[in-house]
């Protein structure tokens, strides 16, 4: 994970006038080259070195991804196809025969059998949580799959095509496995990753005097840099009315590596 702004000054100029300002946020953008450092700033901290050291996916788990990507839209397209096939003739969009139409049309179904099948198993593989984008395929394929159903043979019996039948079990087993695809993921719904406020993540305390001797031993250069980056974003939190004068004062004559503290006294700073 990389942070989303290069610098403290940066994160207080687009820091939302809604939200409460975090001084551990604040701090540990301007210490973000130094995670184990700014992992001892409090919930904040903690939180962002969590992510930013965790192992990025491995190339199994992205081709697992796209995969399911591919799969997916596949297994959306693949029943609308079928019924465009069948019906498009009917509103004169294009002239096909049910002779044509419902084999062209069973192929497609059989597509959706496949796509179907590995969706579902590769959901199941990636923890069978719920996702709205898979939920949006299964049932698509559920209702294009239903429709065809009734449109199979309905349509042959217009065009008086009485070999439809060898061509009517893709479109049962489409719909049968679309159905229970559907039925499985809707079943999960209340399964999923909740987002979660690093502001209220638990964290053991950290001793302050460890983080001043970590931070002592950074470099002197390295240190007034990062303290003018947090310096000049407390001034610009301030100009913006973030950040009342008092709290100002009390920020700017925190120790480097402290400022995280102000957090338990004032909550946050508005």
């Amino acid at each position: 994970m990389t942070f989303l702004h290069e610098n403290a000054r940066e994160w207080a100029t687009d820091h939302s006038a809604a939200a409460d300002v975090r001084f551990g946020r604040l701090e540990t953008m301007a210490f973000q080259r130094h995670p184990e450092i700014y992992g001892a700033f409090g919930a904040d901290g903690a939180a962002t070195a969590s992510r930013t050291q965790r192992p990025a996916p491995t190339a199994g788990r992205r081709a697992l991804f796209w995969v399911t990507v591919v799969l997916a839209i596949i297994g959306a397209l693949a029943p609308i196809a079928a019924i465009a096939v069948i019906s498009g003739d009917r509103f004169d969009f294009f002239r096909i025969d049910a002779e044509t139409s419902v084999p062209v049309a069973s192929v497609f179904y059989g597509i959706t059998v496949v796509a179907q099948i590995a969706v579902l198993v590769f959901w199941v593989v990636r923890g069978a949580r719920w996702d709205g984008v898979i939920a949006a395929v299964v049932l698509i394929a559920v209702i294009f799959s239903g429709f065809g159903l009734v449109a199979v043979p309905n349509i042959s019996a217009v065009d008086g095509f009485t070999q439809w039948q060898p061509w009517y079990p893709a479109v049962v087993v489409a719909f049968a496995v679309s159905l229970i695809a559907t039925v499985a993921v809707f079943v999960r719904f209340r399964v999923r990753d909740e987002p979660v406020d690093v502001a209220d993540e638990p964290v053991e305390a950290a001793d302050p005097r460890a983080v001043r001797a970590a931070v002592d031993r950074l470099p002197a250069t390295e240190r007034d840099a990062i303290r003018a980056d947090r310096d000049d974003a407390l001034e610009i939190l301030h100009s913006r009315g973030l950040v009342d004068e008092t709290t100002l004062e009390r920020a700017l004559a925190q120790e480097l590596g402290t400022l995280y503290l102000l957090d338990d006294t004032t909550g946050g700073a508005r």
